[in-house]
């Protein structure tokens, strides 16, 4: 597992707050001390919520179609499965959503597959049967696609299709950042996102529940933990973390949204529509945000795209 940048153990937090806690006891001029020692135990238990991983785990992919691999990545064991075709083809990359994984994506990945497209899938850090990590960023996960799309360089591919899920909307999108290069990036046909999650602002928002007035604090945390995290990106701004500076596609692009979504609504679909992108758009009636492993509207849609390119 990585090692811990920008966070403290839960040990190391408790025994911050007991000492503030104690502190006045001994000495009341120690009060002003205490008082430090709480702002930084806050300052640690928000960097805590804002880095934190998912949860729950659901299981990983289990078919007969698909060959499961291991990677190490500095230190953390990611898990993907792919499907290669006997000759050359294309390759479409799924990235699912947050406390998803790849087992929810098999029947997408059968539409793909069953038309000749080599396929591919990873579970992200901390789902399925990937390692955890201390400290959770999409960008970690853009670093480890990257890292597995680079061991197929001389594989027997044509073009890359990205389709991305909720979360995997996100990284998808991330993932056309001009920062982010390597063989497949002029590769890139096609773009498919279902029910995208195209901005950080909104997530940090609901992040911060009803203490709306911790929003400013909490980005500045955000901006600064993740900077120290990955000072590969060279620093960002909080510009950077929405669409379109974060990421816009430059292929045609898919968009399947659900109608009625309930758990992003339809903010992120309205942030992403507002670019000017060659894109198709759908509104599903049908379509929830998750559990969608099968959908016959949706599905018709992706079939069509498959068999009826837009380039």
């Amino acid at each position: 597992m990585d090692k811990r940048v920008v966070t403290w153990r839960n040990r190391s937090i408790i025994s911050l707050i007991l000492i503030a806690i104690l502190l006045p006891f001994f000495n009341k001029y120690f009060l002003i001390i205490s008082f430090i020692l709480i702002f930084i135990s806050v300052r640690q238990i928000l960097l805590r919520i804002i880095f934190t991983g998912p949860g729950n785990r659901k299981p990983s992919l289990d078919s007969e179609h698909y060959q499961k691999e291991i990677i190490n990545i500095n230190g953390s064991e990611i898990c993907y499965h792919h499907h290669f075709q006997n000759n050359k083809s294309d390759l479409v990359v799924f990235l699912h959503g947050w406390q998803s994984s790849s087992s929810r994506f098999e029947n997408r990945m059968s539409l793909f597959r069953e038309r000749g497209y080599h396929t591919m899938i990873m579970d992200m850090r901390g789902h399925g049967e990937s390692s955890g990590t201390y400290e959770w960023t999409a960008g970690k996960v853009i670093n480890d696609i990257k890292e597995i799309l680079e061991l197929y360089r001389d594989s027997p591919i044509n073009y890359i299709h990205f389709y991305g899920h909720s979360l995997g909307g996100f990284v998808t999108l991330g993932l056309q950042n001009e920062r982010h290069t390597g063989w497949w990036k002029g590769k890139i046909r096609t773009i498919i996102l279902e029910s995208p999650m195209t901005g950080y602002s909104p997530i940090l928002e609901e992040m911060s529940g009803k203490l709306r007035i911790l929003v400013p604090y909490m980005r500045e945390l955000s901006l600064n933990g993740f900077n120290k995290l990955h000072p590969e990106v060279g620093g960002i701004s909080w510009e950077d973390i929405d669409v379109p500076n974060w990421g816009i596609p430059s292929s045609p692009t898919l968009i399947l949204q659900s109608k009625h979504d309930n758990r992003l609504g339809r903010i992120h679909y309205d942030m992403l529509l507002k670019n000017d992108f060659s894109f198709e758009s759908h509104l599903i009636e049908s379509l929830p945000h998750s559990g969608n492993q099968y959908n016959e509207e949706r599905d018709e849609l992706i079939v069509d795209w498959i068999e009826n390119p837009r380039y």
